[in-house]
Parts: structure tokens; C-alpha cells; sequence
């Protein structure tokens, strides 16, 4: 198949030209249900994780007033984010991939990281520090530098940097450490 022009494809057209069209069917349904399955996990996932690990206090406040409703809520907000996002974005799988990869490694590493070497932290510094890598990763990619550099690369650095800026100028040696907690 050399003649293909998304290479993409080449399973599914591979698949109808040699096969069976109900066993072609029967393969097809199996994949299309673990991409929906796995779509589904992710949407769960991501929704739960905002509504309670970014704001425990927030969450804590709007399950007692408004219980289940307000996870519903953030998995529709969630889900709308992210088919406004499969329309607008025309790329492959793959670089999709790569770059949800590198915005995951950008945002989470550093806080990581900083978890794991035990270093004085605050909460707010983290939730900052993984927002500054996520918008360097995105900003990165919207600009084409990533033709030049992975986006990890400046996202992982902007993260440290603002953690670190944080630590020193706004949450000084008394507050809610948690590299304190770790170390005893």
C-alpha cells in the first residue's frame, strides 16, 4: 500500500480488501469499541481530577451544596473541551499523541519531580507551576517551535522556574509545606 494518503487508514483498507466483509466488521467493532472505552475512562478521569484535585476546598464546597451534580457538570464542561478541540484540531493520531504526551510531561513532571526530591512546596505553587508548563507546552506548539524543540524542554523549565520564583517571593519557610510533611 504504498500509494496510501493517510497512513492512518491503512488498517481499515488493508482489513476491506483482504478479509471477509462481516469478519472486517467484527475487527472493526472491537476497535471502535476500546477507542470508546478508552475515550470514556479518560473522560472520567480527567473530570474527576479537576473537580477534585485542583480546588479541594472548592470541591469540598460544591459537593455539599449541589452534591453529584457538580462532577455531572464538570464532566459535560470537560467533554464539550474536548470536542471542541477533536473539531478544530486537523492532525494526525499520532502527533496528537506526541503532543498530549508532552504537555502531560511538561505539567506534571516538574511537580513530580519536586514531590520526589522532597523540596519545600505549597499547593498553590504546584497547581501554578503545572499551569505555567501546560500553557508553555501549548504556546510552544501554537508557535511551530516544536518543529525545532519537543515542548517538554521550555514547559519542563517555566515550571521549575515559576515553583521556584513562588517559593522564594510569595510562600516563605512558614505555611503549608508539603515537602515538610514528607520529611518526617
Amino acid at each position: 500500500m504504498p500509494n496510501i494518503s493517510d497512513p492512518e487508514q491503512a488498517l481499515p483498507l488493508y482489513a476491506t480488501q483482504q478479509f471477509n466483509p462481516f469478519l472486517v466488521g467484527i475487527v472493526l467493532a472491537g476497535v471502535f469499541s476500546v477507542i470508546a472505552s478508552t475515550a470514556d475512562s479518560q473522560l472520567l478521569v480527567c473530570s474527576s481530577a479537576i473537580a477534585r484535585d485542583i480546588s479541594p476546598t472548592l470541591h469540598q464546597r460544591m459537593s455539599r451544596k449541589y452534591g453529584v451534580k457538580y462532577e455531572q457538570f464538570m464532566t459535560l464542561v470537560v467533554g464539550i473541551l474536548a470536542v471542541i478541540a477533536t473539531i478544530s484540531i486537523s492532525s494526525t493520531v499520532f502527533s496528537l499523541v506526541l503532543f498530549a504526551s508532552g504537555a502531560v510531561a511538561s505539567s506534571l513532571g516538574p511537580a513530580m519531580l519536586i514531590i520526589l526530591l522532597k523540596r519545600r512546596t505549597h499547593y498553590l505553587a504546584l497547581n501554578s507551576m503545572m499551569l505555567a508548563g501546560l500553557s508553555t507546552a501549548i504556546l510552544w506548539r501554537v508557535l511551530g517551535f516544536h518543529n525545532i524543540l519537543s515542548e517538554v524542554c521550555p514547559g519542563f523549565i517555566v515550571a521549575v522556574l515559576v515553583h521556584e520564583v513562588l517559593m522564594k517571593s510569595v510562600f516563605q519557610p512558614k505555611g503549608h509545606a508539603i515537602g515538610e510533611t514528607l520529611r518526617k
